[in-house]
């Protein structure tokens, strides 16, 4: 068995083309963020008093390393943001971008604490008599220990007796093994509590989808880019430290599993809210009543939130979120006194939470109705995105900006939950392939250069907009005219510059920074198979192969193996017919061609270094019977996927 045949490695290579230093902000920018000083309420500071509200410590270095000693988290890298509004950042992002710059632990109310900015997302404490119970995991365990810590330092040194965590994302799970064991989440000591469905949603996102995930996630989180003023400041929900640490995921011992649920650990009584399909596909939000707080998950934060991902992701229900928060309000509104979300700062007061609560959800159901009501009036996606604007009351709340999700994106997504991509235009059915039209697009223009100069001549006049979507065609049809690549870079940067969305302004700097440089490859890039693979079920690493088909490759082959893990007293039959990879545990005396008794870790190692076959099928505990070329057969459809993959060029 080669390597490359059975584990997801990382391919790719430089191509550096013409790097260049970041432009500054254009006239028209200038213009256009200055513009926005009339139009919201800069003078209001009260976000700024509720963010430092309760400040208890935070890192005296500012630094969280990782195992390996390197830094994981520096705090200083957004040391810059401080003062007014540089030409090349919105001022509303710039705002945005300070408070969330406000790190360290916090109190909100007797026993109750949250660790923010040390991580994309907030880390929260309930404290019990014994113990704690901890709500989001952030996303490597090196920042949750260094939360934890904290909290153990200046709150009180008692173990962690229970973690919730709110929903199927990975900055709210990655980091549970640097609060608590592995082992003792198996063996029930410590209740790790999800929603129904967790661990398949996270499997499903994280895992099935990961390589293209992750690549789309560099662009919108700006992993690429320089903390600076003409780089990353903000991705509008925190600060995206995702430089390094380890992550991790593990099945949960406690599913909620309907709206009301009620559990009690160590005293504390916690009440439970289903949101399945709303900030993500398994999803709750959680009241402690005798504390009166409501934790909001993310179905309310401080910003518009995505209905569907830049990323990448199933779209979600804006009507159900809208519909959820409704809920929450009647649940639990009349004994909530404070709001705390899972990412940026909580709300204080029962008025002023009810308040954030109803405009939060009029700003989703009015995006939603908006959307379908012009729909219904014959509007594409595109067309309905110029067209909805949000109501003055929605609007200028500064909760309700477009600091991570936006009224354009959300709308298009909300067309697509119903409707799907097509916009109903035979036209726009069947499109020729991107690169193939785009060589039919720069003759009908009358060459590259000519379009060049066109495109030269927009920009000019601050046409940004289009100059990106020209130039598209320009270089899908020569991916080798720089000059093309070169104004397309620039008129990213300034769509960047003027954007009010964190990842907005993420996902056009790194394609300005693609277009510049190329793709960036490490030199000694890290092969993570071991690392996922190892906290999946078996049914799940399965599933994962069968992504990684190649059905060119599969097709004609009939492929009948069984795999059995005797630790996990589970049988499972695989087989490869119809290039498809299916598994099935209901048909154990089905004969096979090759089987394989195998402790599942040792399985992983099997798949993750397969050059040590040999030494992993005659070692201990592993015994096989059949035919060995049948499970290189199956390996051999087994394609790596390219984590590296262009974007902006074909």
């Amino acid at each position: 068995m080669k390597k490359n045949k059975i584990t997801t490695l990382l391919v790719g290579f430089a191509i550096v083309t013409n790097a260049q230093a970041p432009k500054q902000a254009s006239t028209f920018t200038q213009k256009s963020n200055e513009a926005v000083y009339s139009k919201l309420n800069f003078d209001d500071t009260a976000d700024f008093t509720d963010a430092k509200r309760g400040f208890i410590a935070t890192l005296a270095d500012g630094k969280i390393l990782s195992k390996t000693g390197n830094v994981a988290v520096n705090l200083n890298d957004f040391a810059f943001i401080k003062g007014k509004s540089p030409a090349t950042v919105n001022p509303a992002l710039w705002r945005q971008a300070q408070l969330n710059n406000i790190n360290g632990l916090f109190k909100i109310t007797d026993g109750v604490y949250q660790v923010r900015s040390f991580d994309v997302a907030n880390i929260s404490f309930i404290e019990t008599k014994n113990g704690y119970v901890v709500i989001d995991a952030l996303t490597i365990g090196e920042a949750s220990a260094a939360a934890y810590e904290l909290v153990k330092k200046h709150v009180a040194n008692k173990p962690i007796l229970a973690v919730i965590v709110t929903h199927s994302h990975g900055d709210h799970y990655g980091g549970l093994e640097g609060l608590v064991a592995a082992e003792d989440i198996k063996s029930g000591k410590v209740k790790f509590i999800t929603p129904k469905g967790f661990y398949e949603e996270a499997v499903s996102e994280n895992v099935l989808l990961g390589n293209v995930m992750r690549r789309r996630a560099g662009y919108q989180f700006g992993l690429s880019l320089e903390r600076s003023v003409t780089g990353q400041v903000d991705v509008g929900l925190g600060k995206p430290f995702l430089s390094g640490g380890s992550s991790s995921l593990l099945q949960p011992n406690f599913e909620v599993e309907k709206t009301g649920q009620k559990i009690t650990i160590d005293g504390l009584d916690l009440v439970f809210q289903l949101t399945p399909n709303s900030e993500a596909p398994a999803e709750l939000t959680v009241f402690a009543p005798a504390q009166k707080v409501f934790f909001s998950a993310e179905i309310a934060s401080h910003t518009y939130h995505n209905v569907l991902t830049p990323r990448g992701a199933k779209t979600r229900d804006a009507k159900a979120w809208a519909g959820y928060l409704d809920e929450a309000i009647d649940l639990f509104g009349d004994k909530t006194e404070f709001i705390v979300p899972s990412h940026t700062w909580p709300v204080y007061g029962h008025d002023k939470g009810i308040t954030f609560l109803e405009k939060q959800r009029d700003l989703y159901k009015y995006v939603h109705d908006q959307t379908v009501h012009l729909a219904n009036k014959g509007l594409n996606k595109d067309e309905i995105a110029e067209e909805i604007k949000l109501p003055a009351e929605l609007g200028k709340e500064w909760y309700n900006r477009d600091f991570y999700g936006t009224v354009k994106h959300n709308a298009k997504a909300t067309y697509q939950f119903y409707l799907g991509w097509w916009d109903g235009n035979p036209a726009d059915y069947d499109k020729l392939p991107q690169v193939e039209s785009a060589k039919k697009y720069v003759e009908w223009f009358g060459g590259e250069k000519a379009a060049l100069k066109k495109a030269t001549e927009s920009f000019q006049k601050g046409e940004y907009r289009w100059v990106a979507e020209v130039l598209k065609h320009v270089i899908f049809a020569n991916p080798e005219n720089v000059a093309a690549k070169n104004l397309q870079a620039d008129a990213f940067e300034q769509i960047a510059y003027q954007s009010e969305s964190g990842i907005w302004r993420d996902l056009y700097l790194s394609g300005a920074k693609e277009l510049r440089e190329g793709v960036i490859v490490p030199k000694n890039p890290v092969n993570r198979a071991a690392g996922f693979l190892a906290t999946l079920t078996p049914e799940a690493i399965f599933d994962y192969l069968s992504v990684t088909v190649d059905g060119t490759k599969a097709a004609g082959k009939d492929v009948k193996l069984r795999f059995i893990f005797p630790e996990l007293n589970k049988n499972i039959l695989v087989y490869l017919k119809n290039g498809v990879l299916h598994q099935s545990q209901t048909r154990p005396n089905d004969k096979t061609e090759f089987t394989l008794t195998i402790p599942k870790a040792k399985f992983v190692n099997l798949l993750s270094n397969p050059e040590t076959a040999r030494e992993i099928l005659t070692s201990d505990g592993v015994s096989f019977e059949g035919d060995p070329f049948k499970f290189r057969e199956l390996a051999s459809v087994f394609e790596p996927a390219n984590p590296y993959w262009n974007i902006v060029t074909p």
